[in-house]
């Protein structure tokens, strides 16, 4: 019967057999017991629904992290409706685009937003576009949707829209991922057999977008009870993470490799209380994760996913950091293992299976793969093809299962008919103890194609000159993958999840 009722149904659950347990705090204080947030989220459920919203209809999300985040999530599902969680660091015109193409019936938004409220303007522009009515949360205006009487939770058929995730638009406009509630169930429930097996930890700390991974580990920590956490500052900040794992016992936290380097680097406490640090959503170097266990010990965990299949494609689990291992440095280098109920395979450009040890294009058949995308009939049939998501990334198998991934398929520089993954040579690279950051890629050539260029930030105190460079890579990879130029930077471009956007570095080429 819970579940007839989709993802609201998770909160149901954990309400009524922990209603007194807290469920959301905003930095060490705790906002919300599990039996206030499933009053609230109904009451706002209400609140919307008189407002004409309809089950199916879009809810848009467009703010910082906060505690408001867990009523509005389970408020919109609790009325049948599917979130469109947006990056809260994205241009009023790329906002209003998301809005026109989804029809959002509604936007929360942080008050005085100056990008949400210049979106929201546009769409009674000369563009034009469905009305999108915005609603600043922890003003008066959002206080009154709590004002509404509760009414019954709606009913939602499994496969109806959850979640619409609109990619980051790297090849284009961005595409809207369409989520059922049955794809993030199945991600939900398999978090703690692939990603905290050891056992799920009793708060999850939000310190990377909640409109990203850490908003939808939100689902499998409501089903086990843990504590949402909301830094003060409702981001991320290195040190105010340690305050908070000295305050909670045990805390779980998902966080872009960037955010881990930084915490290795700018922490000073051995954070007593974190259980668990996952990282995804970019390519975590060995040295890097080396040098974050020797910081933090053995509490590290990889996931593997993208937003047509959240979070959910592959695993490398804290026992399989294990420093004992012979192959310690090599499961390092990997994305772990197919997670349960994921089907993983590696295809070349005829589509047929390749075998272990060979690079291809990886494909995922899983109940967590996305339904389509969003009104793009074509781009959904090159990307799902007989139930099989086509990634764009490419990647082996060793003789173990486990999945190492070479490079996005459209990032893979082809240099006088040899292809060069740049990831091998950012590994590379970063075994000099002088960077912090690199990233590498190619530039149009005459003679060969493509050359390696690679941008680099640099430590504190440190500037390496490029024949260092080029010898490190002479030492350990082919002389054909070497970067041909060498190009320093203050700090590397990233977007809101921390990944370094390789697009903005290509304009600099380009210019």
């Amino acid at each position: 019967m819970l579940f007839e009722h989709g993802l609201f149904g998770l909160l149901l659950r954990t309400a009524i057999g922990k209603p007194q347990a807290p469920a959301v705090a905003l930095g060490t204080r705790t906002t919300q017991t599990y039996a206030g947030l499933l009053a609230r989220s109904a009451r706002l459920s209400g609140g919307l629904q008189k407002l004409g919203c309809r089950p199916g209809d879009r809810v848009a999300v467009f703010m910082k992290n906060d505690p408001a985040w867990l009523e509005i999530l389970f408020g919109c599902w609790h009325a049948g409706l599917a979130v469109v969680p947006v990056n809260v660091k994205l241009h009023a015109r790329e906002l209003a685009f998301i809005l026109r193409d989804c029809e959002a019936k509604v936007m929360f938004h942080d008050e005085n937003h100056a990008e949400a409220l210049q979106a929201l303007a546009s769409l009674d522009g000369p563009e034009g576009g469905a009305p999108t009515r915005g609603i600043a949360v922890n003003t008066t205006g959002y206080a009154a949707l709590m004002d509404a009487q509760a009414p019954v939770a709606t009913p939602v058929d499994p496969q109806s829209l959850a979640w619409l995730f609109y990619t980051s638009g790297t090849t284009g406009q961005p595409k809207g991922a369409m989520l059922t509630h049955a794809n993030l169930l199945s991600m939900a429930m398999a978090y703690a057999n692939d990603v905290e097996p050891e056992g799920v930890s009793k708060a999850l700390v939000h310190a990377a977008p909640m409109s990203h991974g850490s908003g939808l580990y939100i689902l499998p920590h409501v089903l086990h009870g843990s504590v949402q956490v909301c830094p003060e500052s409702r981001g991320f900040d290195a040190l105010e993470v340690e305050e908070l794992a000295s305050h909670y016992p045990s805390i779980a936290m998902f966080a872009a490799p960037t955010m881990v380097s930084r915490m290795t680097n700018t922490c000073r406490g051995d954070l007593p209380g974190l259980n668990t640090l996952v990282y995804g959503g970019g390519p975590m170097y060995v040295a890097d994760c080396v040098k974050a266990m020797d910081r933090f010990g053995n509490r590290l965990a990889q996931i593997y996913g993208q937003g047509e299949t959240p979070m959910t494609i592959t695993s490398l689990t804290k026992t399989l950091h294990d420093r004992a291992h012979p192959d310690f440095l090599a499961r390092l280098a990997s994305c772990g293992l197919p997670q349960t109920g994921v089907r993983v395979r590696i295809l070349d450009e005829e589509g047929a299976a390749l075998p272990v040890g060979e690079t291809g294009e990886i494909v995922v058949r899983a109940p967590t793969v996305m339904q389509s995308y969003w009104r793009l009939p074509e781009a959904t049939a090159r990307a799902l093809k007989d139930g099989w998501l086509y990634t764009g990334d490419v990647g082996a198998f060793d003789a173990n299962g486990f999945l190492t991934l070479k490079d996005r398929s459209k990032d893979v520089i082809i240099s006088g008919g040899s292809n060069i993954y740049p990831r091998e040579v950012e590994e590379v690279l970063l075994r000099h103890p002088g960077l912090l950051e690199v990233s590498v890629l190619g530039q149009p050539d005459a003679d060969w194609g493509e050359t390696v260029v690679a941008f680099y930030s640099c430590r504190a105190g440190h500037q390496p000159r490029d024949s260092e460079l080029d010898q490190l890579c002479i030492d350990h990879i082919a002389r054909f993958k070497r970067p041909k130029v060498y190009l320093r930077v203050d700090e590397l471009p990233k977007n809101a999840a921390g990944k370094i956007l390789k697009n903005e570095l290509k304009k600099r080429l380009d210019a």
